[in-house]
């Protein structure tokens, strides 16, 4: 399974819109984690699974939702409600209380990818209103015994940094 992953678009029309022209055919998923600035019609026209941010007017379905993929569960979340600009300890703890076995959240609008012990935690990137990075997003597949996880120049489209998750 192929899941397409982005957040923090902050009204970037034309970035959307080239991500979703590039993946759409052939993604079981497209998730925006946030911050889109985006109207839901836009959002739901594109089958994007939308999670509310903290800009005020964020057009996100829900703060949160847990689902499974291939077997693993996955937590989608901004992150903002988890403090995730001062580390992960609150989100970790969540992970923990559904069970999950990934969270994938933005707010940083900077790519990472974090192990905490059987738990991995990671984040696109920003598509829009750019800070210490390049916009990036990330496209994940699902296989049988690993995810394998991309981050990809919204701009050009190539991978710029690749992880295995080996669960």
């Amino acid at each position: 399974m192929k899941v397409v992953v982005m957040s923090d678009i902050h009204g970037d029309e034309k970035r959307f819109a080239r991500i979703v022209a590039k993946h759409k055919e052939d993604s079981d998923y497209i998730i925006s984690l946030g911050d889109s600035e985006l109207k839901q019609k836009r959002l739901l026209e594109h089958d994007v699974l939308a999670i509310k941010g903290n800009y005020p007017f964020d057009a996100g379905f829900t703060r949160e939702h847990v689902m499974e993929i291939a077997g693993r569960r996955l937590l989608l979340t901004h992150g903002h409600r988890y403090r995730v600009k001062t580390g992960y300890e609150s989100l970790y703890h969540r992970m923990l209380d559904i069970p999950v076995d990934i969270a994938l959240h933005g707010h940083t609008h900077n790519k990472s990818f974090k192990r905490i012990r059987e738990k991995f935690v990671l984040n696109p990137g920003a598509v829009g209103d750019l800070r210490n990075e390049g916009s990036t997003y990330m496209v994940m597949r699902f296989m049988e015994e690993t995810v394998e996880v991309d981050w990809m120049d919204t701009d050009t489209h190539e991978m710029i940094d690749h992880e295995v998750l080996p669960i």
